[in-house]
């Protein structure tokens, strides 16, 4: 049967390429992080260039449609089948395969089949890791409404409609009532700083890497998702073996792990990336790899406009970590002494030196790499206490083979540097009332509890060999003997026969010399690298208490109107030198009554690792509390944190807590009237 469909599938490719081709919103997407490697071309390959991403766009049915709900009920998808949108720094080739639907429709039905794209051109950034781009970049160039905007056209045009016919006859639920309404009142249309769309919208985007299939014909524009179902149902092997493509190290590690939700919505859960180089199964791909989310909230206002030069974000006063990859594309050695003998007897430096400097703060590395390696080299600093953008300049020299992500000697990166300070909630009142209140469920987020990078070392490992040099050593010496003159001889005895011939006695000179091996020892020995691994973790416990002052709470119970303590413990650890990795630094809480969004308060760092409140303004006693509204109903009172800044060479960690007390009875309950006394 599998070999049915994959013929059926190859006949489908075959069919599609003999067409002619068409050419301040919620973000939910996070990266891994890794190397891509190299491709090999003698097997399948693909160029980390050569990427797209795959769009969908989807508009709620009611002004009350938000990411709790369900995508397939509370929510339309504009157009039949998504776009793409690609760069123009390459042309996609007419026989590329594009596989039809986005992630939410695979699904629901795990169909691959082929369709004729609808293909756009724009300048989005590369997707992180398999092309070399940052997460920052890619959640801004989605969360831009003019992106959003541009995707609406095209999926109108696809349709030969206009932008406003596309949604006017839509019927929407709109402050309770439902019908079609005006274009103007639906579309995100910006007037005096306020989107007028009266319903949200959602953007779908998933990374599309283009890959060559080592029987020269056969080229795919896949998902992870794609990619993961081809291999599950058996049409293609991007893994190793006779009929393997070998490209499974982009496939079903490095393009699953580019982006994935943050946070659960629409029921979609968590999946967080995977340590560099290990393979995701393809039902974990199928599920939560490579794609992300963004949202533009109904009448939304100050929406944070095309901020794609920002490839950092940071908070204000804080000691952060900024890293590059650097590749080697031929062995980078301390010296030179491999390349000649004339090098080993004079050698000369070759490592290559990196300098990052940003706000002030500057380190030169020396690395060296074996070629076709890659290492994280990074920059300790700290922002500034003021928010704004932090530029951060990198460069190398020295080596030539070491590049900045494999493609440059020189880069800036922009840090935006934010003040989380700026949204802590407003003081409650006796008289505050929220009688529509309904809880909300507690964030699902992404973390990141580990990270992994290393260093190369290297060191000569002699090998003395004996170079042989045969060369013959003369030795002159005189050979003498008699010359006789002819007819001079003459019989002495009379016996008949001459026995005396007068001559004279004469020399030559003979060489009597050997063959001497004059070679010399020569160090044939090579570079030998190690890899020195290291290492970071999180873990942290939550405790949130009734406040001390609360005069009726018992253990975990209190009533609504009094505060509540919060003990945040955190535990990082880590092999690697002080240098290498930052303290945790941040903590973030959110709370019930503001569905855990909106406002939020920035913990104080009392002690090594050990967070609590700040000291609340309102309190009587100025003590490290929050207040409950007086008006929170009898049942369990929630508090979600997020610990950040807890920062290494591999990124960031964090890790999410929350905890509880139950709320019983209002603080109105515990006042009496009582008679003064005389």
């Amino acid at each position: 049967m599998k070999r049915i469909k994959k013929t059926i599938f190859i006949a489908l490719i075959m069919l599609l390429w003999v067409n002619s081709f068409s050419v301040n919103g919620s973000d939910n997407a996070d990266t891994g992080s890794g190397d891509t490697g190299k491709a090999d071309r003698d097997k399948g390959y693909y160029n980390k260039s050569e990427y797209m991403y795959k769009v969908s766009v989807y508009v709620g049915l009611s002004d009350k449609a938000d990411t709790k709900g369900s995508i397939n009920t509370d929510w339309k998808r504009i157009g039949s089948k998504p776009l793409y949108v690609r760069t123009p720094s390459f042309t996609p080739n007419e026989s590329i395969f594009y596989g039809k639907e986005n992630k939410i429709n695979y699904q629901i039905n795990q169909r691959l089949s082929p369709h004729n794209p609808t293909i756009i051109v724009d300048n989005p950034p590369p997707p992180p890791i398999t092309s070399g781009g940052n997460i920052a970049s890619v959640k801004s160039y989605f969360g831009d409404t003019s992106s959003l905007n541009s995707f609406i056209d095209a999926f109108a045009s696809q349709q030969g409609k206009s932008r406003e016919t596309l949604v006017e006859n839509i019927t929407f639920t709109i402050a309770g009532e439902t019908k079609r309404f005006p274009a103007n009142e639906i579309l995100p249309i910006k007037v005096d700083g306020q989107y007028q769309n009266k319903v949200p919208w959602l953007i779908v985007y998933e990374p599309v890497i283009i890959s060559y299939l080592k029987d020269g014909v056969t080229t795919l524009a896949f998902t992870a998702t794609e990619y993961a179902l081809a291999q599950e149902l058996d049409y293609f092997n991007f893994k190793g073996g006779t009929d393997g493509q070998y490209i499974s190290a982009m496939t079903h590690s490095t393009l699953p792990n580019s982006i994935f939700l943050e946070e659960s919505w629409f029921g979609y859960p968590v999946t967080p990336a995977l340590a560099d180089g290990v393979h995701w199964p393809n039902s974990r791909i199928i599920a939560g790899g490579g794609w992300g989310m963004r949202m533009l909230k109904a009448n939304a206002m100050n929406v944070v406009e095309n901020d794609t030069e920002y490839d950092y974000e940071y908070r204000v006063d804080t000691d952060v970590i900024t890293s590059v990859r650097i590749h080697a594309t031929e062995d980078i050695t301390p010296d030179n002494r491999h390349e000649s003998e004339e090098a080993y007897a004079n050698p000369t430096k070759n490592t290559a030196t990196i300098t990052m400097s940003a706000n002030g703060y500057s380190k030169s590395t020396e690395v060296v790499i074996p070629q076709g390696g890659s290492e994280l080299v990074w920059l300790k600093w700290h922002t500034p206490s003021e928010p704004g953008d932090v530029n951060i300049n990198v460069s190398i020299s020295g080596n030539s083979a070491a590049l900045i992500d494999g493609s440059s000697r020189r880069a800036t990166l922009t840090g935006k540097v934010v003040d989380l300070s700026l949204s802590e909630p407003p003081n409650p009142t006796a008289n505050d009332r929220n009688d529509g209140f309904t809880a909300s469920m507690i964030p699902v987020k992404a973390e990141k509890i580990s990270a992994q990078w290393g260093i190369y070392s290297c060191y000569w490992i002699p090998n003395w060999v004996w170079h042989p040099k045969w060369e013959w050593e003369a030795k002159w010496e005189k050979d003498y003997y008699t010359y006789h003159h002819s007819g001079g001889c003459k019989d002495r005895d009379d016996d008949g026969e001459d026995d005396y011939c007068p001559g004279h006695r004469r020399y030559r000179w003979e060489d009597n010399g050997q063959w001497v091996d004059n070679g010399h020892w020569v160090d044939e020995g090579h570079w030998e690298y190690y890899y020195t691994n290291y290492s970071a973790s999180l873990s942290g416990k939550m405790d949130l208490v009734p406040d001390i002052n609360v005069p009726t709470a018992t253990e975990d119970t209190m009533k609504s109107g009094y505060g509540v303590n919060i003990d945040i413990q955190t535990t990082p650890t880590t092999n690697a030198p002080s240098s290498h990795v930052t303290q945790v630094q941040n903590v973030i809480t959110y709370f019930p009554e503001f569905h855990f969004e909106s406002y939020w308060r920035v913990l104080d760092a009392i002690g090594y690792g050990d967070f609590m409140f700040s000291e609340n303004k309102y309190s009587t006693y100025k003590s490290r509390v929050h207040f409950s509204p007086v008006w929170y109903p009898d049942s369990q009172y929630p508090v979600y944190a997020e610990v950040i800044d807890y920062w290494t060479p591999e990124g960031m960690l964090r890790i999410n807590l929350d905890d509880h007390v139950t709320i019983s009875g209002s603080v109105f309950d515990d006042w009496s009237i009582v008679p003064k006394q005389p």
